[in-house]
């Protein structure tokens, strides 16, 4: 009897985590997500000011949590969560601007069109999470801004995006952190119901 209320302990214990999880807002889920996906072998941008890397998210109907992360091809064209790692800790005490660009937009100066911008902030935890719906197939540039302490804003690091057409390379197919959580959870909560089916004293 004891065994079976451990088991049910330790079922309810691992389902009210899953849950908590996937109620998490999207900013908390990217950042768990994004650590279980680190891959030290791709994903990096050096050429700017300043090194970062990128994870790159298709985001899921119903409010699922994102499973897989790429590099610099999303498949398909709709909302996206991007997640950018400022590896130097001295960049995360220098107010960072984002802005998205979706390149050679006809009828836009530069033939640039402006798809999102985030105002400069400082990001103390070392992750920025844009979040934006990149409806149109095609080229984007998204770009971090820095102001050079005499009131002129420059382009410190860009990073380019392309989107749909299918294809892609997902750097996240192996699963992370959170998704062990969360397939932990779904397996005992499965378990938790066949033992309370199982004990007598239920029948």
């Amino acid at each position: 009897m004891k065994k079976v209320f451990r088991n049910r302990y330790v079922a309810g214990l691992c389902l009210a985590i899953s849950m908590f999880l996937v109620s998490l807002p999207a900013s908390a889920q990217l950042m768990l997500a994004h650590e279980g996906h680190h891959d030290d072998s791709g994903c990096k941008v050096d050429d700017g000011d300043f090194p970062v890397a990128i994870s790159i998210y298709e985001v899921p109907e119903g409010n699922i949590p994102p499973m897989h992360s790429y590099c610099s091809h999303v498949p398909n064209a709709g909302k996206i969560n991007m997640t950018i790692e400022l590896s130097d800790a001295k960049t995360r005490e220098v107010p960072i601007a984002v802005r998205v660009l979706m390149e050679g937009h006809e009828g836009s100066e530069h033939g640039a069109h402006e798809v999102l911008y985030m105002p400069a902030e400082k990001y103390s935890s070392g992750i920025i999470v844009v979040a934006t719906n990149l409806e149109q197939v095609g080229q984007y540039n998204v770009q971090l801004e820095t102001d050079d302490g005499a009131g002129n804003v420059k382009t410190a690091v860009k990073i380019p995006l392309h989107i749909g057409e299918g294809s892609g390379h997902s750097h996240g197919s192996n699963f992370g952190t959170m998704e062990l959580i969360l397939l932990a959870g779904v397996g005992i909560a499965g378990a938790f119901i066949f033992l309370r089916k199982k004990d007598p004293a239920k029948a």
